[in-house]
């Protein structure tokens, strides 16, 4: 495993060691919990945005020309 230099204000790190001794945990698995689930949530959208690529590809709907102006779909 790699290491990695943080800077942090001083008071946060405090408040963070504290809430981690509390949850039993440290501010190490913290930090790696949640650098895991940022790169998980953007592996899962980009699994998403490739998902919908393909379900356009596939559709056989089509979109037609566009025939109406913003002032008739409020029209009243």
């Amino acid at each position: 495993m790699a290491n990695i230099t943080l800077k942090i204000d001083e008071g946060l790190l405090r408040k963070a060691r504290r809430l981690a001794l509390q949850k039993k945990t440290s501010i190490n698995a913290i930090v790696r919990k949640s650098i895991e689930e940022f790169v998980s949530g953007d592996l899962s959208r980009q699994s998403a945005i490739k998902g919908l690529e393909v379900f356009f590809r596939q559709s056989k709907a089509r979109v037609g020309a566009k025939n109406w102006t913003r002032d008739d779909l409020h029209e009243r």
